[in-house]
């Protein structure tokens, strides 16, 4: 019975964690509220809890009669690891949170919730609450004023915040709450309206607004005294009508009893705010005092009560056509570059708003819809992204002028309403004049020379009609796959490391004398160890050793008196003691018995002093060198085996770098074309690329149609498995002049991977970028060390070729090593003359400069999570689901982002400015 008791207990143990276990990886789904009970006004937060679900739906809560449900943001996400008897368990939960406000006093049901998640449906649970009215009296008051009776739609108004809050008094401890006291008791459940903004901004700075003891004469007649608290904010009325006060609450935690604290530390340890609960029954409450603190509080819900203030709308009367909602009083500017262009090329057109109205809310002139622009310029149809510098906000767009006729470009028109005036106002910016010339070919041969192009197609797109097209190379030109090159091959820093090799060289033969004197120095250990054996008396062992001493020390005297002094300055005081007193034994071995008649175990036998002799030397002597010595007669002994590891490390190295390349590089199983198919293709695509662009003028909708074919065949051979910078390339300019400039911005990086020395693609990959950016105006600009870097390399590789940097900046490496060697043999090249340092060292910074940028250009490149965007706007969710909730902005075309996660159909990212969430696999490359 006694060994089955015990047995029966461990297997329920099992049969419970088991249980558990099981029950914790379970999908689940729970609601829950944080209070049964609450006050008008006073929302309380609604939870809904997903547990350890694949997929799941956003619920969706129904309206309410009587209460205002609104999300409180995105949901939460937690990850909870559990380790039972060796088992490990992960819980993943998402919880949604909705702050739910009852409108009117009264019961409330939230009925059951559909909730739906891994391909199932569950019904919740019912959640019921009360809500009562809070009794506010003559507690407090609040009241909104503005600086006038009526302003237009969009027009600044000032408007101010009067908060009046009667101190609390206690009679039973004599004590009243000053106005900072009464200030902390607001709420954090406070909704401010339209000074919430302001209050941030306070908070922000560490401020609050002050409090002053005034006297309020009630209805009644009588009067009582107030904190007056005052809050003053800008706003711009969007809606005709009137000031909307119904979303400015002030909830104030008005205290109702008092107690003293349980220790004067209390205060100093305890000293919390009165609102870090999530309710007004919190029991830990803030002290106020050296010896009191709130023990019971009620909640005050004041609504502000909104002086008569009228909303005008904007007339419609004489409203112009391109008006776009600015109110206030404006001019526009417009700059230009360049000013001298060939029909077809792009120029850069700057617009400045300037005004006294809200500049966040200016839209941009709509320069499609100018005429006077629109007929001879090519202007974008897309609405214009702007930026808000101080007083004025800035546009920047693109347009090209259609024909060498176009003399300048236009005047632009501006139009706002004057409130002052109560009329609307056209302004318009100064016109700029411009030089067209007939149009000429623009390619990418032409910004850089290319002499992987053949001349007959350089002569082709020189006398080609056609601008903006660039050339692209044969089908015979792309049908080789490449592997990625590697820049620090053995040549290159064999390159490097032989300069500074050749400079200690030299340096050791020109200090040769110096060198072997060191050497020598290395080893004094052993030559007194060889004095110590030649000794035949202790005198002769006590002179060894003080000598020794004396010398490495480099003392002026080498008395026994001296060298122990010297241990003792170094604080070495147990090895003195040591030293001295082997020195007494050998004075008494040789004045007061013959030490050949000691026995052998007597401390004043030779042996013996010539061993302690040692051990005495090895502790006074820095045993670096020797230690290091001895270290390298192990190692010795162990070469061979190091040697033959090394080789079988460098074979297995060598197979594994095979294996992973035959794993990169595309199976034979997976082209599913041959040699002569790809060709055709490649043909097709060419002809297709050329049939565009002489019809892009002619036809444009055809062209266009024509590029996207030619890329979807370009595509077809890269997906056969060919790797080839030159493919990568065409089809870079295929999706670029079709309109996919995120997909072109992709194939030119790879390019530029497989060739990095091609200064073409470079030049591609910036002009496709600057079109993105100042064309569409939707682009991101990330100032990161990443982007920084990627944009100041790309500038320089697209002039002049990667190779000649990298060898130009190891050419002025080598050149400062060797001055440096002249330094040391200056009869050498110069006679006499002997080269300054600051030569020498401008070189070094010279070639660290442009091999740096080398290196720069490789970090840039060759991160293998690293991805680009490919549609217009990416939308990143928090979760691998469409319905879940978007993370922040959209990310522009051609962004940059970090891959950390594949899921299905899914990808996790991390975008240039930290934020991380989830894109469609098809939504970058």
């Amino acid at each position: 019975m006694k060994n089955v008791t015990p047995l029966l207990l461990i297997g329920l143990s099992l049969a419970f964690v088991l249980l558990c276990s099981g029950n914790a990886t379970a999908g689940d789904v729970r609601i829950g509220i944080s209070a049964q009970e609450t006050y008008v006004g006073y929302p309380v937060t609604l939870q809904i809890e997903f547990s350890n679900v694949a997929k799941h739906e956003a619920p969706e809560l129904p309206e309410v009669d009587g209460l205002k449900i609104e999300s409180t943001g995105a949901p939460s996400q937690s990850t909870q690891v559990f380790r039972i008897n060796g088992r490990r368990s992960i819980i993943e939960s998402f919880t949604y949170s909705y702050a739910i406000t009852p409108e009117r006093a009264g019961e409330f049901v939230i009925p059951p919730l559909t909730v739906s998640y891994d391909g199932r449906k569950q019904l919740t649970e019912s959640v019921r609450f009360s809500a009562t009215k809070s009794e506010v009296g003559d507690l407090a008051f609040v009241e909104i004023t503005g600086d006038r009776p009526s302003v237009y739609v969009g027009e600044p108004i000032q408007l101010t915040l009067r908060i009046w809050i009667k101190p609390y008094q206690n009679e039973d401890f004599r004590v009243t709450l000053s106005e900072g006291d009464m200030w902390r008791l607001i709420s954090r459940q406070t909704d401010w309206g339209p000074f919430t903004d302001r209050m941030n901004e306070l908070a922000d700075n560490n401020q609050r607004p002050g409090g002053e003891r005034v006297q309020r004469e009630s209805d009644d007649g009588t009067t009582s005294t107030y904190y007056l608290y005052e809050i003053d904010a800008e706003i711009y009325p969007q809606h005709a009508g009137s000031i909307d006060g119904s979303n400015c609450r002030i909830v104030i935690r008005y205290p109702t009893e008092l107690k003293r604290s349980r220790s004067p530390l209390d205060d100093f340890f305890g000293d919390q705010s009165p609102f870090s609960g999530s309710g007004f029954f919190d029991d830990a409450l803030s002290s106020f005092g050296p010896r009191l603190s709130i023990s019971s509080v009620r909640p005050v819900i004041v609504d502000a009560n909104v002086s008569p203030i009228e909303i005008k709308p904007i007339p419609n009367q004489g409203r112009p056509a391109n008006y776009r909602g600015a109110v206030g009083e404006y001019e526009i500017y417009t700059q230009a570059t360049p000013t001298t262009v060939n029909a077809g090329d792009p120029i850069t057109l700057n617009i400045a708003i300037r005004g006294d109205g809200p500049m966040d809310r200016v839209q941009p002139p709509l320069l499609n819809e100018q005429q006077t622009l629109t007929k001879k310029f090519k202007v974008a149809d897309e609405s214009l992204a702007g930026f808000v510098d101080g007083n004025q906000k800035l546009f920047t767009t693109t347009i090209r002028p259609l024909s060498e006729s176009v003399s300048e470009i236009p005047a632009i028109e501006f139009s706002f309403f004057d409130p002052r005036k109560e009329k609307f106002v056209t302004v318009q910016s100064k016109p700029i004049p411009v030089e067209v010339s007939a149009a000429e070919t623009l390619s990418f041969d032409k910004i850089v020379a290319n002499p992987d192009l053949p001349r007959d197609d350089a002569e082709r797109s020189d006398n080609d009609p056609v601008a903006m097209v660039p050339a692209i190379y044969p089908a015979d030109d792309l049908l080789d796959s490449q592997s990625t090159r590697t820049t620090w091959n053995p040549l290159v820093l064999t390159a490097i490391a032989l300069p500074p090799f050749a400079f200690a060289f030299s340096l050791l033969f020109a200090r040769r004398g110096v060198v072997a004197s060191g050497v020598r120095s290395l080893m004094p250990l052993k030559h007194f160890e060889n004095a110590c054996a030649a000794a035949t008396s202790p005198r002769e062992l006590s002179l060894a050793m003080r000598e020794f001493l004396a010398s490495y020390w480099k003392l002026d005297q080498a008395s026994e008196m001296v060298v122990v002094g010297q241990l003792r300055r170094n604080g070495n005081r147990e090895l003195a003691v040591r030293l001295e007193s082997w020195f007494d034994r050998c004075r008494r071995a040789e004045h007061g018995v013959l030490f050949s008649e000691l026995a052998t175990e007597d401390p004043r036998s030779l042996p013996n002093l010539k061993r302690e002799a040692s051990q005495i030397a090895e502790a006074c002597v820095d045993r670096k060198a020797n230690r290091a010595a001895k270290t390298m007669q192990a190692q010795a002994g162990r070469s061979s085996t190091v040697l033959r590891s090394l080789i079988g490390i460098a074979v297995v190295s060598c197979g594994l770098t095979q294996s992973a390349s035959a794993e990169d590089a595309p199976s034979s199983g997976a082209v599913s074309m041959t040699r002569q198919q790809q060709h055709a293709v490649l043909s097709e695509a060419d002809g297709l690329y050329h049939r565009a662009a002489e019809a892009i003028t002619s036809d444009p909708e055809q062209a266009n149609a024509n590029f996207a074919a030619a890329a979807a065949k370009y595509q077809i051979v890269v997906d056969s498995g060919v790797q080839n910078a030159k493919l990568f390339y065409n089809l870079g300019n295929s999706y670029r002049m079709s309109g996919s400039k995120g997909m072109a911005v992709a194939s030119y990086r790879q390019a530029i991977l497989l060739a990095p020395d091609n200064p073409v693609f470079a030049a591609a990959l910036r002009q496709t970028l600057h079109e993105i950016n100042s064309a569409n105006a939707t682009s991101e600009t990330s100032f990161d060390a990443r982007s920084i870097t990627r944009q100041s390399v790309t500038i320089l590789f697209s002039h002049v070729p990667r190779s000649w940097v990298l060898w130009s900046g190891i050419a002025v490496w080598a050149v400062a090593w060797l001055m440096l060697v002249q330094r040391g043999f200056p009869q050498l090249w110069f006679g006499d003359h002997r080269i300054g340092r600051a030569w020498p060292v401008g070189l070094i910074l010279c070639s660290l400069v442009l091999a740096g940028s080398v290196a720069a250009h490789d970090w840039t490149l060759r991160n293998p999570q690293a991805a680009t965007v490919v549609v217009a706007k990416a939308n990143m969710h928090l979760s691998d689901d469409a319905t879940s909730p978007e993370v922040g902005r959209p990310l522009a075309e051609a962004s940059e982002v970090i891959v950390s996660k594949r899921r299905g159909d899914w990808v996790k990212v991390t975008s240039m400015d930290q934020r991380s969430g989830w894109l469609r696999s098809d939504e970058i490359r």
